[in-house]
């Protein structure tokens, strides 16, 4: 009988694992179930005992790489609760961003089990203002990411990685994204970088070659960590940009970030929820060995499994999302419906898995959900 870590790994890397993992995604304080054990709501929270709580296979993420700047380079924010500014300043100048913060409360299950509570609200943060306003701001970026270097904390990933032993697989994310995501999502803005790239080309490409080029630094150092695994956040989708813009721009960064993480013996996974059934033939490029909370069109995406399958089988591992919806809602005939679906279209395919995003889900539904994937994906 292998254990939880051996069927895991042969899942993501392409051998044969003996079930489908199932495994709740509890990355931040965000991810949390509806209500736990007031014991585990006790700072700081302990992310793995909770999963343990709640069931499941084990896929611990840790986070250990720290970004190092010299002297004169610093991002420093201040504000309140409901409104924030951050200032990044280098020796030639600096620039600065304001995001509003919006906190959606835990629903309401009714009666919890004694000795259990709700975790606090959601916290959402929104631009009002990102850091790049016009074409010469770009100049200042690119020093600041050039000027950037990066440590890894392996003696604390080690210690992690103890912890979980044969229950589970730990996997280090945190992992730089593209230059391209990484402009619109933190600090350009979709729109500015759109007009950017069409107004002032030059100056946007070598921004992004730097930004790439202080990526493969972070990979790197994560590298040098024991961990299995590394996982980037990649959440671009056809909603946002196109393919050919996917193609051109993210493509070339995540082939070198995966390129390093197999050159020390690493599995790269990238996460990409939403629409990206299109990007699919380009991924392939990037050579990564798993996708991570791949999103089918009843979970807010726009990927049918058979499409995954053609697209991934013998290639790169899928593990496909649960709706987050169905989850809140406490809906098991919805989730009973998506799970049918998802082995009718799986079949004999042993390389996918299941992701449950806990997001403030009724811990029972949550296990209603473990155990039909478990019951159903077993392959002796």
């Amino acid at each position: 009988m292998i254990t939880s870590k051996e069927n895991l790994m042969a899942m993501l890397s392409g051998d044969s694992p003996s079930w489908m993992p199932v495994c709740v995604h509890i990355a931040n304080a965000n991810n949390l179930p509806g209500y736990l054990p007031c014991a585990l709501l006790t700072e700081p929270i302990d992310r793995l005992r909770i999963s343990e709580f709640v069931g499941g296979d084990i896929l611990y993420e840790v986070f250990s790489v720290k970004r190092r700047l010299p002297d004169g380079y610093s991002i420093n924010t201040e504000g309140d609760d409901k409104n924030r500014r951050s200032t990044l300043s280098i020796p030639a100048g600096s620039l600065s961003e304001e995001v509003r913060v919006r906190y959606l409360d835990s629903p309401d299950f009714g009666d919890m089990p004694q000795g259990h509570a709700k975790p606090g609200p959601i916290v959402n943060t929104v631009h009002s203002k990102f850091f790049v306003g016009g074409a010469d701001d770009y100049r200042l970026l690119r020093d600041y990411f050039g000027a950037m270097t990066f440590e890894a904390g392996s003696s604390a990933v080690g210690r992690e990685i103890e912890r979980v032993g044969e229950k589970g697989t730990v996997i280090l994310g945190g992992g730089q994204s593209s230059p391209l995501y990484s402009l619109i999502s933190s600090y350009a803005g979709l729109e500015q970088v759109t007009f950017d790239l069409f107004d002032a080309p030059d100056e946007v490409i070598s921004t992004m070659r730097i930004m790439q080029a202080a990526g493969c630094r972070w990979y790197e150092a994560a590298a040098q960590t024991p961990c299995e695994v590394i996982r980037c956040t990649e959440d671009l989708d056809t909603n946002l940009v196109s393919p050919d813009m996917f193609r051109e721009y993210a493509v070339p960064a995540l082939k070198e970030y995966a390129e390093i993480c197999h050159s020390h013996g690493k599995l790269f996974a990238i996460h990409m929820c939403g629409s990206i059934r299109d990007f699919l033939p380009h991924l392939a490029d990037v050579d990564a060995d798993a996708i991570h909370c791949l999103t089918t069109p009843d979970a807010m995406g726009n990927t049918s499994v058979p499409e995954a399958r053609e697209a991934l089988d013998g290639r790169t591992a899928a593990m496909f999302r649960v709706p987050a919806e169905a989850l809140l809602c406490d809906d098991k005939g919805i989730l009973d419906t998506f799970l049918g679906s998802l082995f009718e279209g799986i079949g004999d395919w042993r390389n996918a898995m299941v992701i449950i995003p806990c997001g403030r889900a009724n811990p029972k539904v949550i296990r209603h959900v473990i155990k039909s994937v478990h019951e159903r994906g077993r392959w002796g």
